[in-house]
């Protein structure tokens, strides 16, 4: 564990609070991964913490949470202990909703332990005793590869609908199976996605676009019925050009095949890039349809708002991924070397070239474009200048 998250646990232990590594961090280091980010879990709350900690801030109305600040930007999340989240009355929410809306209601180490969403994220390290903490079965879901809500997950789901996609990143990320009732939880509750800010549908749909296993993601996110969810005309797409009815897999899935390839042999792909090639086959097929005088441009910003605008991606993601498909768009046409000069030059070209690989690699057309714009350029052939005052 990282020397930062170590003093939290001790500073917490030493000053009488319970400290736990909690969640992600347990799963990954019984599993021998790569530990992206530490949450610590303690009876300490807020206002204490920030007596304990001189380099802590507190964060979030919802879920209030410390941030305990280190040098190089470093952040360990923690969070005090919670039981079953509060319920905000009011005469316009939905009787029958179980969202929840603030998180703050404090509790013991089981409290929380039952309120968090997959059994694998709700194991517990006590430093104290270097002991594993397991309330819920969790490690037991780590040795068979399984995702299983905790409860009934029909109401996990409604609680935070978020979870749904947790879940699908988790399964493919770990590569692991989603257990039979939690699958099937996640089916019927796909609607309750649009109910959270779509900041976070937004978060959890470019968490699972920049794993390794994006392809995976894809497929699952298909398989589940949430593609039409999220973004209804890349689902409307590619029900248009199936190629099988159990994978999903069809122009989009082989494009994300590409990515995942890519990445295999250490690749480092933009946000943009990312999105560039999940619409990459929608926007070759709309291209197609367009006559010879319309406006290329206009048509294709429509279409991208369609998709990336309801989730409130930010306005300079979605232009540079506009500017990205009219590159690609103008790298497969014959061009004369004076006017590709330019393009070289525009802050987006690295990554208009690696979309125009991906392209290539998915689709297995245009390698001579794609050579032609890989090699380097060649300059015109010299002029002489004239020597200036020499005599004849």
């Amino acid at each position: 564990m990282s020397q930062e998250v170590l003093k939290v646990l001790y500073r917490l232990q030493h000053t009488g609070h319970l400290g736990y590594l909690c969640g992600g961090g347990v799963r990954d280091l019984l599993l021998g991964r790569e530990i992206d980010d530490y949450d610590v879990a303690t009876d300490a709350e807020p206002k204490r913490l920030k007596e304990v900690f001189g380099n802590c801030r507190l964060v979030g109305r919802r879920f209030r949470i410390a941030h305990i600040m280190f040098k190089g930007g470093k952040i360990i999340e923690v969070s005090t202990f919670r039981k079953q989240g509060e319920e905000e009355s009011s005469e316009e929410d939905d009787s029958n909703s179980l969202l929840i809306r603030r998180d703050n209601t404090f509790g013991s180490p089981e409290d929380d332990a039952f309120r968090r969403d997959f059994t694998i994220n709700a194991l517990y390290y006590n430093v104290a005793d270097f002991s594993i903490i397991d309330y819920v079965g969790g490690r037991e879901d780590l040795q068979s590869r399984l995702i299983r809500a905790i409860g009934d997950p029909d109401i996990r789901f409604q609680e935070d609908p978020i979870r749904i996609l947790r879940g699908i990143r988790l399964a493919a990320t770990l590569d692991f199976k989603v257990e039979e009732a939690t699958w099937e939880a996640m089916k019927r509750q796909r609607h309750r996605i649009l109910e959270c800010a779509v900041s976070r549908i937004r978060e959890e749909v470019m968490k699972i676009l920049r794993r390794e296993s994006c392809h995976s993601g894809f497929d699952l996110l298909v398989r589940a019925g949430i593609l039409e969810v999220v973004f209804p005309k890349l689902e409307e797409f590619r029900l248009a050009h199936i190629e099988s009815n159990t994978t999903g897999e069809g122009p989009i899935s082989h494009h994300l095949a590409v990515l995942e390839d890519l990445r295999a042999q250490g690749a480092k792909l933009s946000d943009s890039v990312l999105l560039a090639t999940l619409t990459a086959a929608p926007v070759r097929e709309l291209l197609k349809t367009l006559p010879s005088d319309h406006d290329v441009g206009k048509s294709l910003h429509e279409y991208l708002e369609t998709n990336f605008k309801p989730l409130a991606f930010p306005r300079i993601v979605r232009s540079k991924v506009h500017l990205l498909h009219l590159a690609l768009r103008y790298m497969l046409a014959q061009q004369r070397r004076k006017r590709r000069r330019s393009l070289r030059r525009s802050p987006i070209f690295a990554d208009a070239l690696r979309l125009l690989e991906i392209h290539c690699l998915a689709t297995n057309q245009h390698w001579s474009a794609l050579r032609r714009w890989q090699s380097p350029p060649v300059n015109g052939p010299r002029r002489r200048r004239k020597a200036k005052g020499r005599h004849q």
